[in-house]
């Protein structure tokens, strides 16, 4: 959601127009747009006087957006964590992240992060068990002494924890390029 964009094109106004109307810069409409970030000082007053609402109803437009975003950064936090699940609940991974997932997919930025977090755990859920099926094959052919499948099942099971620190780490940094597989299943 885009708060001067969209209010921009409720007016009917192209953003060159709107630079026009209020004697601001192309660049910085632009700007505002591309960063939605709250206006200030001048720029607020202009903006408000042409969109005709007061420079305080424009300010609170942007502050129940970033109420928004607060909010369903957290859900999309609380969908990576609870993958976590899995170390105790088999499947935990999927049944508990699906659930919050489908309980908030109503806002599209829960919904494409929350599916491509989903998307990647029935991927590593699907390898975890072709992995384990294989392995006493492995096991028997290389590595006749020993049995390997609990190598194997705690290397995996380290590498999805990496992915949800990794996952934890690029939203905390508000950095929501990640896990975009090619392989989608939802």
């Amino acid at each position: 959601m885009n708060i001067i964009k969209n209010i921009r094109e409720q007016h009917g106004f192209t953003q060159d127009e709107l630079a026009k109307k209020t004697s601001l810069s192309l660049r910085t409409i632009q700007r505002l747009e591309a960063h939605n970030k709250e206006p200030k000082g001048h720029t607020l007053t202009t903006l408000a006087t042409i969109f005709n609402m007061s420079p305080s109803k424009l300010q609170d437009e942007f502050k129940i957006f970033e109420h928004i975003k607060k909010s369903e950064t957290t859900t999309v936090r609380l969908i990576n964590v609870t993958i976590l699940s899995f170390v105790g609940i088999p499947f935990g991974n999927l049944i508990i992240p699906i659930f919050i997932w489908r309980r908030n997919r109503t806002s599209k930025f829960v919904d494409d992060l929350g599916k491509r977090i989903i998307n990647f755990q029935i991927i590593w859920s699907v390898l975890l068990c072709i992995f384990m099926i294989l392995s006493p094959f492995v096991s028997r052919v290389f590595f006749a002494s020993s049995p390997i499948i609990l190598k194997v099942l705690f290397v995996v099971y380290a590498f999805n924890i990496g992915i949800v620190c990794y996952t934890a780490v690029k939203l905390q940094a508000n950095n929501y390029d990640f896990l975009k597989l090619p392989i989608r299943f939802i």
